[in-house]
Protein backbone atom coordinates (compact mmCIF):
# COMPACT_ATOMS: atom_id res chain seq x y z
CA UNK A 1 0.00 0.00 0.00
CA UNK A 2 1.12 3.29 -1.18
CA UNK A 3 1.69 5.64 2.06
CA UNK A 4 0.24 8.75 0.40
CA UNK A 5 -3.24 9.38 1.54
CA UNK A 6 -6.29 8.54 -0.27
CA UNK A 7 -8.61 11.30 -0.39
CA UNK A 8 -12.47 11.20 -1.10
CA UNK A 9 -14.13 12.52 -4.31
CA UNK A 10 -17.74 12.99 -4.03
CA UNK A 11 -20.63 14.07 -6.27
CA UNK A 12 -23.98 15.19 -4.18
CA UNK A 13 -26.14 14.57 -7.11
CA UNK A 14 -28.81 17.23 -7.58
CA UNK A 15 -30.40 20.17 -9.76
CA UNK A 16 -29.52 23.63 -10.45
CA UNK A 17 -32.68 24.62 -8.42
CA UNK A 18 -32.30 21.97 -5.50
CA UNK A 19 -30.69 24.63 -3.03
CA UNK A 20 -31.34 24.88 0.54
CA UNK A 21 -33.19 27.34 2.95
CA UNK A 22 -33.63 30.67 0.34
CA UNK A 23 -35.42 33.39 -0.58
CA UNK A 24 -36.06 33.35 -4.27
CA UNK A 25 -35.13 29.64 -5.00
CA UNK A 26 -38.09 27.25 -6.66
CA UNK A 27 -40.78 26.17 -4.48
CA UNK A 28 -40.66 22.55 -3.76
CA UNK A 29 -43.86 22.47 -6.24
CA UNK A 30 -42.17 24.19 -9.19
CA UNK A 31 -39.64 21.80 -9.53
CA UNK A 32 -41.20 19.55 -11.97
CA UNK A 33 -41.81 22.48 -14.05
CA UNK A 34 -37.90 23.58 -14.36
CA UNK A 35 -35.85 22.58 -17.27
CA UNK A 36 -33.67 19.35 -15.61
CA UNK A 37 -30.14 19.90 -16.60
CA UNK A 38 -28.46 17.26 -13.78
CA UNK A 39 -27.47 15.06 -16.61
CA UNK A 40 -25.50 17.59 -18.25
CA UNK A 41 -23.24 18.34 -15.31
CA UNK A 42 -23.52 14.67 -13.96
CA UNK A 43 -22.00 12.70 -17.67
CA UNK A 44 -19.17 15.44 -17.50
CA UNK A 45 -18.31 14.67 -13.86
CA UNK A 46 -17.67 10.91 -15.21
CA UNK A 47 -15.85 11.93 -18.14
CA UNK A 48 -13.42 13.56 -15.80
CA UNK A 49 -13.00 10.19 -13.88
CA UNK A 50 -13.06 7.94 -16.54
CA UNK A 51 -10.43 9.58 -18.01
CA UNK A 52 -8.10 9.53 -14.86
CA UNK A 53 -8.95 6.11 -13.65
CA UNK A 54 -10.71 7.13 -10.65
CA UNK A 55 -14.04 6.18 -8.66
CA UNK A 56 -16.04 8.64 -6.85
CA UNK A 57 -19.17 8.18 -4.35
CA UNK A 58 -22.26 9.64 -6.03
CA UNK A 59 -24.65 10.88 -3.05
CA UNK A 60 -27.55 11.05 -4.91
CA UNK A 61 -31.07 12.63 -4.16
CA UNK A 62 -34.03 10.63 -4.51
CA UNK A 63 -36.03 12.80 -6.36
CA UNK A 64 -33.15 12.76 -9.12
CA UNK A 65 -33.06 8.97 -9.19
CA UNK A 66 -36.72 8.78 -9.55
CA UNK A 67 -36.90 11.01 -12.93
CA UNK A 68 -33.37 9.58 -14.44
CA UNK A 69 -32.97 6.35 -13.00
CA UNK A 70 -31.29 5.74 -16.44
CA UNK A 71 -28.23 8.31 -15.43
CA UNK A 72 -28.22 6.54 -12.03
CA UNK A 73 -27.85 3.01 -13.09
CA UNK A 74 -25.01 4.26 -15.52
CA UNK A 75 -22.94 5.72 -12.84
CA UNK A 76 -23.55 2.58 -10.85
CA UNK A 77 -22.34 0.82 -13.58
CA UNK A 78 -19.00 2.72 -13.96
CA UNK A 79 -18.00 1.48 -10.56
CA UNK A 80 -18.97 4.70 -8.23
CA UNK A 81 -20.19 4.27 -5.18
CA UNK A 82 -23.63 5.22 -4.83
CA UNK A 83 -25.14 7.06 -1.69
CA UNK A 84 -28.52 8.48 -0.42
CA UNK A 85 -28.82 12.41 -0.40
CA UNK A 86 -31.79 12.35 0.95
CA UNK A 87 -35.17 12.31 -1.25
CA UNK A 88 -36.53 15.91 -1.45
CA UNK A 89 -33.03 18.12 -0.32
CA UNK A 90 -34.24 19.21 3.38
CA UNK A 91 -32.54 20.09 5.61
CA UNK A 92 -32.39 17.40 8.42
CA UNK A 93 -33.37 20.36 11.76
CA UNK A 94 -36.06 21.08 9.75
CA UNK A 95 -37.00 17.21 9.67
CA UNK A 96 -37.15 15.62 12.37
CA UNK A 97 -37.16 12.08 13.41
CA UNK A 98 -40.49 11.01 11.69
CA UNK A 99 -39.84 12.92 8.33
CA UNK A 100 -36.44 12.34 8.15
CA UNK A 101 -36.98 8.76 8.87
CA UNK A 102 -39.78 8.60 5.72
CA UNK A 103 -37.57 11.06 3.55
CA UNK A 104 -34.78 8.29 3.67
CA UNK A 105 -36.66 5.52 3.25
CA UNK A 106 -38.51 7.33 0.11
CA UNK A 107 -34.87 7.92 -1.12
CA UNK A 108 -33.27 4.50 -0.42
CA UNK A 109 -36.45 3.34 -2.50
CA UNK A 110 -35.67 5.18 -5.65
CA UNK A 111 -31.77 4.54 -5.49
CA UNK A 112 -32.79 0.37 -5.30
CA UNK A 113 -35.19 0.77 -8.35
CA UNK A 114 -32.22 2.73 -10.33
CA UNK A 115 -29.72 0.37 -9.41
CA UNK A 116 -30.64 -3.05 -8.72
CA UNK A 117 -28.46 -2.45 -5.46
CA UNK A 118 -29.01 -2.04 -1.88
CA UNK A 119 -27.45 1.35 -1.07
CA UNK A 120 -24.94 1.65 2.14
CA UNK A 121 -23.99 5.11 2.17
CA UNK A 122 -25.70 8.57 2.99
CA UNK A 123 -25.02 12.12 3.29
CA UNK A 124 -27.72 15.20 4.83
CA UNK A 125 -28.52 17.88 2.40
CA UNK A 126 -26.30 21.04 3.53
CA UNK A 127 -24.28 18.90 5.34
CA UNK A 128 -26.82 19.52 7.65
CA UNK A 129 -26.43 16.79 10.91
CA UNK A 130 -25.51 18.66 13.76
CA UNK A 131 -24.80 18.50 17.40
CA UNK A 132 -29.08 18.59 17.69
CA UNK A 133 -29.50 15.95 15.38
CA UNK A 134 -27.76 12.70 16.75
CA UNK A 135 -31.20 11.26 16.56
CA UNK A 136 -30.44 10.40 13.13
CA UNK A 137 -27.57 8.24 13.02
CA UNK A 138 -29.71 5.02 15.03
CA UNK A 139 -32.08 6.14 12.24
CA UNK A 140 -29.41 5.52 9.28
CA UNK A 141 -28.37 2.25 11.03
CA UNK A 142 -31.81 0.88 11.19
CA UNK A 143 -32.07 1.48 7.40
CA UNK A 144 -28.43 -0.25 6.87
CA UNK A 145 -26.14 2.79 6.35
CA UNK A 146 -22.92 1.82 7.19
CA UNK A 147 -21.24 4.60 6.12
CA UNK A 148 -22.03 8.83 6.76
CA UNK A 149 -20.63 11.38 5.08
CA UNK A 150 -22.76 14.27 6.75
CA UNK A 151 -20.26 15.76 9.43
CA UNK A 152 -18.78 19.08 8.85
CA UNK A 153 -16.25 19.73 11.52
CA UNK A 154 -15.99 23.49 11.41
CA UNK A 155 -19.28 26.27 11.37
CA UNK A 156 -20.96 26.89 7.69
CA UNK A 157 -24.16 27.85 6.71
CA UNK A 158 -26.19 24.86 7.92
CA UNK A 159 -24.23 24.52 11.14
CA UNK A 160 -21.17 22.05 10.87
CA UNK A 161 -20.01 19.94 13.99
CA UNK A 162 -17.12 20.87 15.69
CA UNK A 163 -15.25 17.82 16.65
CA UNK A 164 -11.61 17.47 17.01
CA UNK A 165 -11.33 14.88 14.40
CA UNK A 166 -9.00 14.21 11.30
CA UNK A 167 -10.15 11.50 9.75
CA UNK A 168 -12.90 8.56 9.31
CA UNK A 169 -13.97 7.07 12.67
CA UNK A 170 -16.53 4.81 13.70
CA UNK A 171 -19.99 6.12 15.58
CA UNK A 172 -21.08 3.48 18.22
CA UNK A 173 -24.78 3.26 18.89
CA UNK A 174 -26.26 2.11 21.66
CA UNK A 175 -27.47 -1.24 20.12
CA UNK A 176 -23.94 -2.37 19.45
CA UNK A 177 -24.47 -1.09 15.64
CA UNK A 178 -21.73 0.90 14.39
CA UNK A 179 -21.41 3.68 11.39
CA UNK A 180 -18.21 4.60 9.71
CA UNK A 181 -18.37 8.20 9.85
CA UNK A 182 -16.18 10.03 6.84
CA UNK A 183 -16.20 13.66 8.01
CA UNK A 184 -15.25 16.72 6.38
CA UNK A 185 -12.10 18.66 7.87
CA UNK A 186 -11.01 21.82 7.58
CA UNK A 187 -7.75 23.24 7.12
CA UNK A 188 -5.76 25.65 9.93
CA UNK A 189 -4.34 27.96 9.35
CA UNK A 190 -3.48 31.47 10.42
CA UNK A 191 -5.20 30.42 13.53
CA UNK A 192 -8.32 29.71 11.55
CA UNK A 193 -10.17 26.92 10.12
CA UNK A 194 -10.29 27.47 6.50
CA UNK A 195 -12.82 25.23 4.51
CA UNK A 196 -11.79 24.53 1.28
CA UNK A 197 -12.31 20.68 -0.41
CA UNK A 198 -15.82 21.31 -2.31
CA UNK A 199 -18.59 23.43 -3.32
CA UNK A 200 -18.15 27.35 -3.20
CA UNK A 201 -14.75 27.19 -0.94
CA UNK A 202 -13.55 25.06 -4.12
CA UNK A 203 -14.07 27.60 -7.08
CA UNK A 204 -13.53 30.82 -4.92
CA UNK A 205 -10.27 29.74 -3.91
CA UNK A 206 -7.08 30.16 -6.26
CA UNK A 207 -5.67 27.07 -7.59
CA UNK A 208 -2.28 27.74 -5.23
CA UNK A 209 -3.96 27.89 -2.06
CA UNK A 210 -6.56 24.93 -3.04
CA UNK A 211 -3.26 22.93 -4.26
CA UNK A 212 -1.24 23.76 -0.77
CA UNK A 213 -4.87 22.68 1.50
CA UNK A 214 -4.68 19.45 0.15
CA UNK A 215 -0.97 18.94 0.29
CA UNK A 216 -1.59 20.37 3.81
CA UNK A 217 -4.45 17.34 4.88
CA UNK A 218 -2.07 15.10 3.19
CA UNK A 219 0.81 16.04 5.25
CA UNK A 220 -1.24 15.33 8.63
CA UNK A 221 -2.41 12.13 7.35
CA UNK A 222 -5.75 13.37 7.20
CA UNK A 223 -7.79 12.33 4.13
CA UNK A 224 -9.51 15.82 2.33
CA UNK A 225 -13.47 15.03 1.10
CA UNK A 226 -13.83 16.52 -2.29
CA UNK A 227 -17.59 17.41 -2.79
CA UNK A 228 -19.16 19.09 -5.79
CA UNK A 229 -22.57 19.39 -7.68
CA UNK A 230 -22.88 18.56 -11.30
CA UNK A 231 -24.21 21.86 -11.59
CA UNK A 232 -20.57 23.61 -11.07
CA UNK A 233 -19.75 21.53 -14.13
CA UNK A 234 -22.40 23.61 -15.83
CA UNK A 235 -21.29 27.16 -16.38
CA UNK A 236 -24.47 27.36 -18.94
CA UNK A 237 -27.24 26.82 -15.91
CA UNK A 238 -30.36 29.19 -15.26
CA UNK A 239 -29.26 31.86 -13.28
CA UNK A 240 -31.53 32.61 -9.92
CA UNK A 241 -32.77 35.46 -8.42
CA UNK A 242 -31.24 34.92 -5.09
CA UNK A 243 -29.93 37.38 -2.49
CA UNK A 244 -27.02 38.93 -3.43
CA UNK A 245 -24.71 36.84 -1.02
CA UNK A 246 -26.02 33.89 -2.37
CA UNK A 247 -25.94 34.33 -5.87
CA UNK A 248 -22.44 34.86 -4.71
CA UNK A 249 -22.00 31.75 -3.39
CA UNK A 250 -23.70 30.06 -5.65
CA UNK A 251 -22.19 31.03 -8.83
CA UNK A 252 -18.88 32.32 -8.04
CA UNK A 253 -15.80 30.40 -10.14
CA UNK A 254 -17.83 28.31 -12.31
CA UNK A 255 -15.70 28.47 -14.90
CA UNK A 256 -12.59 27.42 -12.48
CA UNK A 257 -14.03 23.84 -11.56
CA UNK A 258 -13.29 21.36 -14.49
CA UNK A 259 -9.70 23.19 -14.58
CA UNK A 260 -8.99 22.70 -10.91
CA UNK A 261 -10.72 19.43 -10.62
CA UNK A 262 -8.17 18.06 -13.33
CA UNK A 263 -5.15 19.69 -11.12
CA UNK A 264 -6.48 17.82 -8.23
CA UNK A 265 -6.88 14.62 -10.21
CA UNK A 266 -3.38 15.19 -11.14
CA UNK A 267 -1.88 16.22 -8.25
CA UNK A 268 -3.28 13.77 -5.71
CA UNK A 269 -4.74 10.61 -5.03
CA UNK A 270 -8.55 10.02 -4.93
CA UNK A 271 -11.33 7.38 -4.22
CA UNK A 272 -14.44 6.52 -3.16
CA UNK A 273 -15.40 7.40 0.29
CA UNK A 274 -15.74 3.81 1.09
CA UNK A 275 -12.04 3.12 -0.15
CA UNK A 276 -10.96 6.11 1.95
CA UNK A 277 -12.38 4.70 5.32
CA UNK A 278 -10.83 1.62 4.20
CA UNK A 279 -7.48 2.98 3.65
CA UNK A 280 -6.27 3.66 6.80
CA UNK A 281 -6.92 2.49 10.17
CA UNK A 282 -10.18 4.54 11.51
CA UNK A 283 -9.74 6.69 14.78
CA UNK A 284 -10.80 5.92 18.17
CA UNK A 285 -14.60 5.24 18.16
CA UNK A 286 -17.27 7.76 19.34
CA UNK A 287 -20.08 7.19 21.09
CA UNK A 288 -23.47 8.65 19.58
CA UNK A 289 -24.71 9.08 22.94
CA UNK A 290 -21.22 11.51 23.86
CA UNK A 291 -22.19 13.48 20.62
CA UNK A 292 -26.04 14.11 21.99
CA UNK A 293 -24.32 15.69 25.39
CA UNK A 294 -21.84 17.74 23.09
CA UNK A 295 -18.81 16.28 24.31
CA UNK A 296 -15.46 16.26 22.02
CA UNK A 297 -17.37 19.56 20.75
CA UNK A 298 -14.69 22.18 20.03
CA UNK A 299 -11.17 22.24 19.17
Amino acid sequence: MTNRVLHGWSVDVEDWFHILDCPGAPSAADWEHLPARVALGTERMLSLLQAHGLHGTFFVLGWVAERHPELIARIAAAGHEIGSHGHTHQLVSQQGPDAFARDLDASLQALTRATGRDVHAFRAPGFSITPNQHWAFPILASRGITLDASLFLTARAHGGYPLDRQGPFELQLGDGRRIVEVPTVPRRLLGRELAFSGGGYLRLLPDRLLEQSFADAERRGCPAVAYLHPRELDPGQPRMNLPLARRFKYYVGLSSVERKIRMLFTTFRFGTLSQVAADRPLGQPLDVSELGRGREAGR
